[in-house]
Order: structure tokens, then C-alpha cells, then sequence
């Protein structure tokens, strides 16, 4: 799955091996966790025989499924999960020649499941569940869901599916956990003139009286439950054949134009993972599904065979697409498209390893990217994200990448910035500690091994070791995901003589907060290099090492920034890479930025040492490094928010980035960059919200052009300008925006347009934005974001606002995602009295169990509190030292 806007989340830092739960079908080995809430391992499903009737209008589903099963421990009772589904008739025939009598069934909301009990005990052996039952069809993207849309015919609903993570209970009672994998048989009573989807191709159509029709899908492979799939709709599909996969795009009907960029996208990707991987992809068709909206939570999920992503993740339209977009798209598909071997074919045991999922999807997006694409430069663009998830993990709150998961709460909390950002981060580093060719030797070995199967974490180490002698992973790798924290290599010492350059480097951990107890300790790969000189590699533990690289000069302690730790200088060296930033390599330009800019946060260095490194970029650095640059001078800024220094500090980002915006200008030119796009859109919107008049001025000049003529602006401009306009708004810009919403020709767009009517610095504005988000007019699905942009600059509003319609906009969210929205919204806030505001609607709304994410994001506001305490007094004294 791709998660939106990963949650900024931090635990204490503790160091242990994680046990791993022992399913009676699994190799697994460690007994599970008395907390956890799981299904008893004595009865095993085999197949299951679903077929349902979704009432669209009504919005209810009626179903049967036979569940063939095995009796693996005498026992009178079967449990399963069911969630808002109401069993009316159950009954179990079995291998005993006399029929078993029907069972009572019983409920329990709490664990989410349905038990039959029996009057007398079932042997061991083969049995045949079968239910009849009913049960919802949900408006937010959970188990059978609608999404509505505009046409010029009118209003029409389409109905998808969406089961991870646990969310399949509420389409059909099972066993819905992601180690009793079963096969699966589908069958679907829908309109005639709608298009029915699923895993797998249809295998037979039967007409029905009433414009109905009966749709059976082939067979499933053996797949985890929330890996399946039903899609309705007035849809249209384009295809082609790649390798033997039928591969096509599915869209609402119109839309099929916008499609092709994702249809090629994929025809690329396909034989490449096929070759990556070892073994070629083992269904016969793949589909890439357009579902109208959007969610809080998520952009796309993995389907086996029928990949779901809401529109704006996969459709690419030349008149609003940005190149940004068009790069998402790409990623975005090759990510899901990635987890149909890692999490589909082989999946993990249970959540504590979700980043057997996650994390290796997140990594392969690039690494498939930058095969067809390396002019985006992918590897650069993900310093950003490894940015975002060391700032995360060095806060008090963080997890491991490996984590004890309870329940299916706890789980959807595992979809954060550690499981997606930090696996990807120090996969890239493991493979480039054994070499690409041993990885991916490992990582074929591993497919092969567990194909169908389910694993824990070291089932992969296993296999990689053999394929890298002298270098086992292993213990690198245990140390990375079995423990939280970010290690901080330091140079304690360096001497030029003889042509070389003798370190003495030792390791710490970088923390934000206090770690709990001793800090960590890493086995860290490491490699050093001398500008214009040579390289070395070590791997670095608590005793640290001595090394020698050929050449003197400046050194860079993570060349190429492959490694997951901070760097930290001599204070003459720093100087010298400051000084010598145009010699850097684009990665290590970026890399130091991010080093000094998390390590003058904490006060290990001076706040002008982060903010002396914009004037030493020219021309010449690269567009992305320009762009994440402007980015951390916007959120600064937002820290900076109704500070006596802000205006200096506005000054300041004036100065660093208006000369390098006015050499690329509004507009694109002919033959420029990709990515100089989104440079232009980080420099416009960071300049956009510092209020620099010219651009206000140029961005109302071309809005009020675009209300006459939508052609007068380019998908790029158009973007950055609606965002301008959207944050000074005047109540007259904010109807403007609220019409040009409620008259928008795509989804997309109108998703986009609402979004915009919370990002008003007018706290006037900013309300009438909170009252929209809860009249009913805004889909269920977009209203979510009109609070997140109010949230970006009020917080505190926002949480309020939440607290005061939480019956109505709980509705609106996934259930399983509910816990975690509020505490998405406070992470901007950089005030110390909104954790409390946060902590009490918590204590109100969220389940006990449910509450990392809190206590996460009371870490990230109390860190953005101490930086606004603390941290800015220093950037005053450097900015006045300045000029400023």
C-alpha cells in the first residue's frame, strides 16, 4: 500500500530481539505474545466460495460463502473474524458421515469476530463452513466501499473493495490474517451494464432477469485475505499483452485518454521485476484501477492482479498534471507493482513485519524507476524521505522497524514513516553494503524459497547471507530493524600525511530526546571519501575505527549518503565542505544540508551553519537540492509563525531564493530539466508563503487570468498559482475557489479545489473552510482534506474543530483508521498547549491500545516547541549578524 503524508511518529529507544508469533501453518517459531489479540490456531481455512449481491442504491450487501477448512485440534468451537456483518444461517457439513447439527453464533465488536459454537466436538479433519449473511457498503475506503462521482449525465457510484489491513471481515466472515492464507472463488450479481472486477479474470457470465447478471471469477492463487478484490462500475479498460500478462488500466468511463501513461508505465516495470525477482509473474492479467476521491490514509493498495489507486496516484491529464505528478504516478505504480512479489507471492507472517511489505516496495519504486527514468534522479529525491524518517526516529516515541503488533489497531499505526521511509532507507544501505549482484541474488533466493508462503525477517537475511561470504548481513540488518534510533558517526581526529588522510571516527546515537536507558549501538557501514582524493569503507560499531583515505582534503564521512546515520564534523572540516559545497557531489550537498539542518535543531551546532548553507548554493546545484532547501526554509517558517523574528527570517529566504527562482522564472523552457519543475514549484510555494510581493502579485495577476480563461495557465503554473491564491485569499478569492470546486470538470480537480479551501491564512476564512468540510457537500472522502489544510497553519482550530463534530467526521474515516487522524493534524502545530488538547480528545476517542500515534505526535510537537523556544534565538543573533 502507498501511504499518504507518513505520520511523524518517535518511541524510546530500546534494544531487543523481537519474538515472532507461531501460526500452526507457519515455520514461524516463537510462541506469540499473551496480548495479542489473534484467532486460535486450531481451525485453518482452505478455500472460500463467496458470492455477493451488493446493493449500490441501498448501500447494504447480501452474501454466501461456503469456507472449506481444517480441523487441525479437537475443539467445539470456530472462530473467525466479522466485522458489521449480521451471520443468518450458518451450517458445517464435515468428513463424519452424519451431518454436524447447526451451531449458535455468538459476537464480539471488541475482537471483531463471529464464534460457532457446537454441541459436540469436531475431530480433526476436513469441513465445509457455509454462511449466509448481510452486511454494509461503507463511503469511506473500508472493506466494500462507494465512490461517487459527476458526469455530465448526472451522479453515478462505483463500489470497490479495500481489505489491508484488516478490513476483509467486513465483506466476508474469515479468517483475516495475514498468515491463513487460503485460495478464493468469487462470484458477483451486478448490473448488467457495469463492468465487474476482481484478481482474477472472469470465468463465466451468466444473464439474469432484471438487468442483472452473475459474474464468476477464475480461482485465486493461495493469497492472504486482505489481498482480495471486487470492483463495479460504468467502466471502460485499455490493455495489452506484456510477456503473456494481460495488463491493462480500468477507468470510469471517458477517462480512458488519461490512462496510457500508467498503461506504460507498467508494460516497463512488468519484465523488468520479472528479471529482478527470478520468477515471472504468475497471474495471468494485471489490472491498474481508477477509483474517484482520495483518503486521509492511503493512495493505492496492492490487490493481487487488481491494484486499486485513487485517480489523481495513477491518471495523468496534460492539462492539470504537474511533473510532479507525473513522476508520482510512475513511482506509485511501480511500488504497488513491486509488492505483487513482495507481499503478494510472499507475504509477511503477521504486522510486525510489515516492512517486509513496505519497506522493500518503497525501496524498489526507486530502484525500477531510476532503470527507466534516471534523469529524475529517484536516489537523490529520497534523501528527502530518509530526511523525514531520521527525524521521526530520533524523537522519544519511535519503534523499530520490526515492532510488536497487538492488534489490528496497532497495526494500522505500523503504516508510518519508520515502516515505509526508514526500511527503504537502510534497505538501500544494506544493498550497497554486500554489493546489488548479492542482494539480488538473496532476494531470488528468498522468492523462490517462500513463494505462496508467509515469512518473518530473517527467512530474507537467511537467504542473502550465502550470497555475500565476508559480508553477512545479518547482523548489520538486526541491529538497523530490531531497535529504534539513528546512529551519529562523529570524527573525533584527522591527519593529512603522505598523501592520505588518517580518521579516527566514533559512533553515538543522535536523539532528539533522552534515550531510555544506554543509547543504542549500531554495526554501521560507513564510507568515507576525500574531495578529489580516494574512498574507504568500514563498519563502525561502539568502539569506532581508524581508517585511511587516499588524498587530502575536505572529507565526507557519508559519501554518496547510502548510510543511515548523522555525520559530524571537526569544526574545521565543516568550514571546509561549507566552503568547498560546489565540490560536492549533489547527494553530499544534500546530505550535509540535512546533517546540519537536524543537528542545529538539537544545538549540536549553531543555527547558522544550517542557514549559511543556502548562499553557497548557485546555479549550478542541482534542481532537487534547490527544492528540498526551500522546502525546510517553508516548514522553519511555519515554526517561525507569529514570532518577533519572522519578518527577519522572511527577509532572509527572500534573499536565498529569489535569484536562483528569477534565472528559471514562472514558466518552463523549452529543453529544461524535469526535475527544474519542481524546483520552480518548491521556490514558488516557499516564496508564495513568506509573502514576497512580487510573486503574490504575478500569482493574483494570473489567477484572475485563468478565471477567464483556464487555457491561460500550464498544469504546473496552474497548480502553484491556486495554491498562492488559496493561502492570502480575500473572502472574494475564497468563492471564487469554492465555485471554480463545486464546477470542476474531473474529480481530480474538484478534489484538489476543495482541498484549497482550508489553506486560508484568514482565520476567518479558515473556519468557513472547517464548516464546509462538515455541510455535506464535499464526498466523504475529499471533505477530510479541507480540515488538513486548515490544520497546516491552525492547528489548534483544527482540533477543536475535530473534538466539537467528531460523531460526524469519524464517519467520513476508515474505521480502523479513525485513531490516528487527529494526531495527523496536530503534527504541525509547534505550541506546547496543544499536546494537552490532544491528549484529552485521545483520552475521549481513542482506544487505549490505539494511542502510539499520540504519544508519537506529542513528541513531534514538543520537538517543534523547543526548536521555536530554543533553536530560533540562534537563528535570530546569525540572521542580525547577517543584515538581516
Amino acid at each position: 500500500m502507498t501511504v499518504l503524508q507518513p505520520s511523524q511518529m518517535t518511541f524510546k529507544a530500546i534494544r531487543r530481539i523481537i519474538g515472532f508469533i507461531a501460526l500452526s501453518a507457519l515455520a514461524a517459531s516463537a510462541p506469540a505474545q499473551a496480548a495479542r489479540v489473534i484467532l486460535p490456531a486450531d481451525v485453518t481455512p482452505d478455500h472460500y466460495e463467496i458470492v455477493v449481491t451488493p446493493d449500490a442504491g441501498a448501500l447494504t450487501l447480501t452474501g454466501k460463502v461456503r469456507i472449506d477448512l481444517t480441523v487441525r485440534a479437537a475443539t467445539s468451537r470456530i472462530v473467525l473474524n466479522d466485522a458489521d456483518i449480521v451471520i443468518d444461517r450458518a451450517s458445517l457439513s464435515g468428513d463424519a458421515a452424519a451431518p454436524v447439527a447447526s451451531p449458535a453464533v455468538s459476537y464480539d465488536d471488541k475482537t471483531e469476530t463471529a464464534s460457532f459454537s457446537f454441541a459436540r466436538t469436531l475431530a480433526p479433519g476436513h469441513y465445509a463452513l457455509s454462511l449466509d449473511y448481510h452486511g454494509k457498503i461503507y463511503q469511506q475506503a473500508s472493506g466494500l466501499f462507494a465512490l461517487d462521482y459527476q458526469t455530465p449525465a448526472g451522479s453515478r457510484r462505483a463500489l470497490f473493495t479495500q481489505f489491508e489491513n484488516s478490513d476483509a471481515r467486513r465483506f466476508v466472515p474469515c479468517w483475516d490474517e495475514p498468515g491463513r492464507k487460503a485460495t478464493f472463488s468469487l462470484t458477483v450479481t451486478a448490473p448488467a451494464d457495469q463492468m465487474a472486477l476482481s484478481n482474477m479474470p472472469v470465468a463465466q457470465t451468466t444473464a439474469l432477469a432484471g438487468g442483472l447478471r452473475r459474474v464468476r471469477f477464475q480461482d485465486t492463487p493461495k493469497m492472504s485475505s486482505y489481498l482480495l478484490f471486487l470492483g463495479l462500475g460504468d467502466f471502460e479498460r485499455v490493455h495489452r499483452d506484456v510477456g503473456g500478462v494481460d495488463v491493462g488500466v480500468v477507468v470510469k468511463r471517458g477517462d480512458t485518454a488519461r490512462a496510457a501513461y500508467a498503461l506504460d508505465a507498467a508494460a516497463h516495470i512488468l519484465p523488468y521485476y520479472d528479471s529482478y525477482f527470478g520468477k515471472p509473474y504468475p497471474l495471468p492479467k494485471l489490472d491498474l484501477i481508477a477509483g474517484p476521491g482520495s483518503s486521509q490514509f492511503f493512495s493505492a493498495m496492492e490487490n493481487w492482479g487488481a491494484i486499486f489507486f485513487f485517480e489523481s496516484d495513477v491518471l495523468v491529464d496534460p492539462r492539470v498534471s504537474t511533473e510532479s505528478d507525473r513522476q508520482d504516478v510512475y513511482t506509485t505504480v511501480s511500488h504497488e507493482m513491486a509488492h505483487q512479489w513482495f507481499g503478494d507471492l510472499v507475504t509477511m507472517a503477521w504486522w510486525d513485519d510489515l516492512w517486509l511489505n513496505e519497506g522493500f516496495a518503497s525501496w524498489m519504486e526507486n530502484k525500477a524507476t531510476d532503470q527507466f527514468h534516471p534523469e529524475w534522479k529517484l536516489w537523490l529525491q529520497e534523501l528527502g524521505e530518509k530526511e523525514g524518517a531520521m527525524q521521526v526516529d530520533a524523537r522519544a516515541g519511535t519503534h523499530p522497524i520490526i515492532e510488536p503488533i497487538d492488534d489490528v489497531l496497532q497495526a494500522n499505526e505500523a503504516f508510518d514513516t519508520i515502516t515505509y521511509s526508514k526500511g527503504a532507507a537502510v534497505i538501500r544501505m544494506f544493498e550497497a553494503y554486500v554489493g546489488p549482484d548479492a542482494f539480488r541474488a538473496g532476494v531470488r533466493r528468498y522468492i523462490a524459497a517462500h513463494a505462496y508462503g508467509n515469512t518473518v525477517t530473517d527467512d530474507l537475511w537467511r537467504e542473502i547471507d550465502p550470497a555475500s561470504p565476508g559480508k553477512p548481513l545479518s547482523a548489520v540488518a538486526h541491529d538497523f530493524t530490531l531497535q529504534p534510533g539513528v546512529p551519529m558517526i562523529r570524527e573525533t581526529a584527522d591527519v593529512c600525511r603522505n598523501g592520505q588522510t588518517d580518521l579516527t571516527l566514533a559512533e553515538d546515537q543522535f536523539a532528539v530526546d533522552a534515550p531510555a536507558g544506554n543509547p543504542a549501538a549500531w554495526q554501521a557501514p560507513v564510507t568515507v571519501k576525500v574531495i578529489g582524493g580516494g574512498t574507504a569503507q568500514a563498519v563502525i560499531g561502539q568502539a569506532g575505527a581508524r581508517l585511511s583515505v587516499p588524498g587530502c582534503g575536505p572529507v565526507v564521512l557519508n559519501a554518496g549518503q547510502a548510510g543511515y546515520f548523522r555525520s559530524v564534523y571537526l569544526p574545521k572540516d565543516l568550514t571546509a565542505l561549507t566552503d568547498h559545497l560546489g565540490d560536492l557531489t549533489a547527494d553530499d550537498q544534500l546530505g550535509l544540508i540535512n546533517d546540519e539542518r537536524a543537528l542545529a535543531y538539537v544545538g549540536v551546532q549553531p543555527m547558522g551553519g544550517f542557514l549559511a548553507l543556502g548562499p553557497k548554493l548557485d546555479e549550478k546545484a542541482d534542481p532537487i537540492v534547490w527544492s528540498q532547501y526551500a522546502k525546510y526554509l517553508a516548514d522553519l517558517d511555519r515554526i517561525y509563525d507569529d514570532q518577533p523574528g519572522q519578518g527577519r527570517f522572511r527577509a532572509y529566504v527572500s534573499r536565498a531564493l529569489t535569484p536562483e527562482f528569477v534565472r528559471v522564472g514562472w514558466d518552463a523552457k523549452p529543453g529544461e530539466d524535469a526535475n527544474v519543475a519542481i524546483m520552480r514549484a518548491s521556490l514558488l510555494d516557499t516564496l508564495g508563503q513568506i509573502g514576497a510581493p512580487d510573486v503574490g502579485a504575478e500569482a493574483r495577476r494570473r489567477f484572475d487570468a485563468y478565471l477567464k480563461d483556464p487555457a491561460s495557465l500550464s498544469a504546473g503554473a496552474r497548480r502553484t498559482v491556486l495554491n498562492i491564491v488559496a493561502q492570502h485569499a480575500t473572502p472574494q478569492d475564497w468563492d471564487q475557489l469554492h465555485d471554480l470546486a463545486k464546477r470542476a470538470p474531473t474529480e481530480v480537480e474538484r478534489s484538489q479545489l476543495y482541498g484549497l479551501l482550508g489553506r486560508a491564512e484568514d482565520p476567518v476564512l479558515a473556519r468557513r473552510g472547517l464548516d464546509l468540510a462538515v455541510s455535506g457537500e464535499p464526498a466523504p472522502t475529499v471533505a477530510p482534506n479541507i480540515v488538513d489544510g486548515v490544520a497546516q497553519r491552525y492547528p489548534a482550530m483544527a482540533l477543536d474543530f475535530v473534538a466539537a463534530n467528531w460523531p460526524k467526521l469519524r464517519e467520513m474515516l476508515e474505521p480502523d483508521s479513525r485513531s490516528q487522524y487527529a494526531a495527523d493534524l496536530a503534527r504541525h502545530g509547534a505550541d506546547a498547549a496543544l499536546i494537552a488538547k490532544l491528549d484529552a480528545f485521545a483520552a475521549k476517542n481513542i482506544p487505549a491500545s490505539a494511542q502510539g500515534e499520540v504519544r508519537r505526535e506529542d513528541a513531534t510537537i514538543a520537538y517543534r516547541a523547543r526548536i521555536r523556544s530554543q533553536r530560533l534565538p540562534d537563528a535570530d543573533r546569525w540572521l542580525a549578524g547577517q543584515g538581516f
